[in-house]
């Protein structure tokens, strides 16, 4: 009898390290499947903001390494957008660096101000500043200063009773230059190339947002007529420039 329950003793305590062990596997490989659910809603949440109709064939591809299969990068639709206007491989990133931008300064007419980061709106239209007095960069879905691509900032021309930050905007000129800043003191400089005005409804957006074998950056605002019953400008002007420094 006493055998029998030394052996069952035994038989316990051998279990109890193989329980525990068991419980272990079982938590690590819940919360893996959690996190990976969690990163899955996050990109699919991203992307459904853009209507399927504005995803042009020779769109950007996911700014990070994958394959040449890859599904093309949508991109918001300049329609939508009110009041102003509204990502490639590594491999051609110029200089090798990315820059989050905080502060843009334009010393040709005037402006030093702050970078929003925005993305699109429920209509699938890139977003914009929150303040008159900032800018607004399409940081969420769009290119980042530094890599091969056009990176978009925008800004408003005005607003009842004032002047807004991008007002002079159409007073550069080619060889003009713009000062990008981050956080951390990082400076990138582009050169103005050229000033053009589009209609608001019919702007070539894989030009002013889609992929591009140098580093851009290209500033957009309102411009033309303004219309009373829409609350919206008719044309958009939008600064073409280039990653010098």
């Amino acid at each position: 009898m006493k055998n029998t329950t030394r052996k069952i003793g035994f038989l316990f305590w051998l279990l109890i390290p193989l329980l525990l062990a068991l419980v272990v596997i079982i938590f690590v490989m819940s919360s893996n499947l959690a996190g990976n659910d969690n990163l899955a809603a996050e990109k699919g949440g991203q992307i459904s903001l853009i209507p399927a109709t504005n995803i042009p064939d020779s769109g950007p591809k996911e700014p990070t390494p994958a394959p040449a299969t890859s599904t093309p990068k949508p991109i918001p639709t300049l329609a939508a957008l009110s009041p102003v206007s509204a990502a490639p491989t590594l491999a051609t990133i110029i200089p090798r660096r990315l820059l989050f931008p905080n502060r843009i300064r334009i010393p040709a007419i005037n402006i030093t101000t702050y970078v929003e980061r925005v993305g699109v709106t429920k209509e699938g239209a890139m977003d914009v500043p929150k303040n008159i007095w900032n800018t607004a960069w399409f940081g969420d879905g769009g290119y980042k200063p530094g890599e091969a691509g056009n990176a978009v900032i925008a800004g408003h021309l005005d607003a009842p009773g004032t002047k807004a930050i991008f007002w002079d905007l159409d007073k550069l000129k080619p060889g003009d230059k713009i000062y990008l800043n981050d956080t951390g003191g990082q400076e990138m400089v582009f050169e103005v190339e050229s000033l053009q005005t589009y209609p608001f409804e019919n702007a070539p957006l894989v030009t002013i947002f889609g992929p591009s074998k140098e580093a851009r950056l290209n500033l957009i605002t309102c411009r033309g007529t303004f219309d009373r019953t829409s609350h919206n400008y008719n044309k958009r002007l939008v600064v073409f420039s280039r990653l010098v420094s």
